[in-house]
């Protein structure tokens, strides 16, 4: 498989030209980290067939380097991963037939919310007589009928 060639930066592209190109270096970049992982495999397990078995502090801890050197390489690699996705993503929209519309942006659904249900019918509202105190005096006429003990 042949490497594929770009255009000059002075060349002017159509739009699936530069689609094209755009897809074509987000593929290129996944081939170089894939030999970038590769070669970190490789490396792990040169490090593990040659440790010192003699000095095991000394061994440890150089292994313990090389661990976290190959970890710290795998979490940008899959920082540039997630990179690579969302550019493959957008080159990917861009491509449609040439009468489709492009892609609006996506905009979550929001169920409607349901209308409140109806307040259900009070009974009609009679006014309080008014209530008199047991420690008040009781005064002859009691409107609202109550007998307190004392009266």
């Amino acid at each position: 498989m042949s490497m594929p060639q770009f255009p000059n930066a002075d060349e002017i592209l159509t739009r699936d030209e530069a689609i094209n190109a755009i897809l074509t270096s987000i593929a290129m970049e996944e081939a170089a980290l894939s030999h970038i992982i590769n070669a970190e495999g490789e490396k792990i397990q040169y490090v593990l067939q040659h440790v010192d078995t003699e000095n095991c502090c000394k061994s440890m801890c150089f292994l313990l380097r090389v661990n976290n050197s190959v970890s710290v390489l795998i979490d940008q690699i899959t920082d540039l991963q997630l990179i690579l996705k969302n550019k493959m993503r957008i080159a990917a929209s861009m491509v449609a037939k040439e009468d489709a519309c492009p892609p609006e942006p996506f905009e979550p659904i929001i169920p409607p919310v349901p209308p409140c249900p109806p307040e259900p019918p009070h009974p009609p509202v009679h006014p309080a007589p008014p209530i008199y105190h047991p420690c008040k005096p009781c005064q002859k006429e009691n409107p609202c009928k109550i007998k307190y003990p004392h009266c």
